[in-house]
């Protein structure tokens, strides 16, 4: 999906509520984390989402939906997937990874 799918996207003002757990990689704040089937998954301010298969001992970008962007949750939902929330330019919007096929599709 690029940026103007993105753009038109309804959604309500984003609560710019940011909870930084601490730095991961790069200087970027973790806003979310979420464990399923072993994996972890992390969310940051800038548009970047990590996952780590040992604990959250090292890290690998996983997605980069660039740095316009906001992971403000992740979420695990029914069916092995990932629900994230995420803002951009004062909007919200949510996307559902599916771990078998690894797609982010609109919620």
């Amino acid at each position: 999906m690029n940026r103007r799918e993105f753009l038109k996207l309804g959604g309500v003002l984003s609560a710019m509520l940011v909870l930084p757990l601490g730095p991961l990689g790069k200087g970027s704040d973790s806003l979310a984390t979420v464990e399923l089937k072993g994996t972890a998954y992390r969310g940051t301010q800038d548009g970047k989402v990590y996952v780590s298969a040992d604990a959250g001992q090292t890290w690998k970008l996983h997605t980069d939906f660039g740095h316009a962007f906001t992971v403000f949750s992740l979420t695990p939902v029914p069916r092995n997937r990932i629900y994230a929330r995420l803002g951009f330019a004062g909007k919200s919007f949510g996307l559902v990874l599916s771990l078998n096929e690894h797609i982010w599709r609109t919620a």
